[in-house]
């Protein structure tokens, strides 16, 4: 016999019975998935539910059921594919903007694998825009470093950094596929970074980007652009990306 609503709720829903029933059938739904990923009995990629599945269990429409898992998949517990069904998400990056921000570190400090992929690194001159961020005399060279970042094995954030010749002569030679760029900075030219100025922008992941980062296109995402400042107030990187939408959170502690 199918649950109805209000047998549900006898098991610890947490919701208030004036609330709508998508919200209740939510809010059931939101505490057994957190509830099964802290028991270990639920992974991220796991199969979750059905919208039939719910219709039967909970006594209600198909309406109402898609309701429930939309507001799941929002909240970025759930991803939802057709001719796959639904999943438990993969784990959201929360990024606080309130300090400097490594993605390597911050990444594992989440119990999360970060790793990269090199796909481009070229000696170049910049177009004007990226000449003007970093300070340059114009046709001055720079290092262009493209990498796709990975979390768990799966594409995250797509970026390019652009970095001064000048003050990284033999840049070109390191070891980028086992080194980050902050680490040889600071080790082989002793330039770490102290600062950096951010900005971010929301936007819509054209085809190839999209393709890049695993999700379809016009998917949403956020373009970030950093300027990078070393101990001597002069920039020493400038680097434009875009992060998945779907897989980040940016936090910001006001005082």
């Amino acid at each position: 016999m199918a649950a109805t609503i209000v047998e549900a709720e006898a098991g610890g829903a947490g919701e208030q019975p004036s609330a709508p029933l998508y919200a209740r059938i939510q809010g059931i739904l939101a505490g057994e998935i957190q509830a099964g990923l802290q028991a270990g009995r639920l992974r991220p990629g796991d199969f979750f539910t059905t919208e039939k599945i719910l219709c039967q269990r909970f006594a209600v429409s198909a309406i109402t059921a898609k309701r429930a898992l939309d507001e799941l998949e929002a909240a970025g517990q759930l991803t939802r594919h057709r001719g796959r069904g639904t999943h438990i998400a993969q784990p959201r990056i929360s990024q606080e903007l309130d300090h400097f921000y490594r993605f390597t570190t911050h990444v594992a400090s989440q119990g999360l694998e970060p790793s990269w992929r090199n796909r481009r690194i070229a000696l170049e001159t910049p177009a004007p825009e990226v000449t003007a961020r970093l300070g340059l005399r114009r046709r001055e060279k720079v290092v262009a470093i493209e990498r796709l970042r990975l979390v768990n094995g799966e594409p995250f954030f797509l970026h390019t950094s652009y970095v001064p010749l000048a003050l990284f002569p033999g840049l070109m030679d390191k070891d980028h596929a086992r080194r980050s760029l902050y680490e040889i900075f600071a080790t082989d030219y002793q330039r770490p970074p102290v600062s950096c100025r951010e900005s971010y922008e929301p936007v819509l992941l054209h085809q190839q980007e999209a393709k890049l980062l695993g999700v379809r296109p016009r998917a949403a995402g956020m373009k970030l652009e950093r300027l990078t400042l070393g101990g001597d107030g002069r920039v020493i990187e400038f680097s434009s990306g875009l992060l998945r939408g779907d897989r980040c959170r940016l936090t910001v502690e006001l005082r």
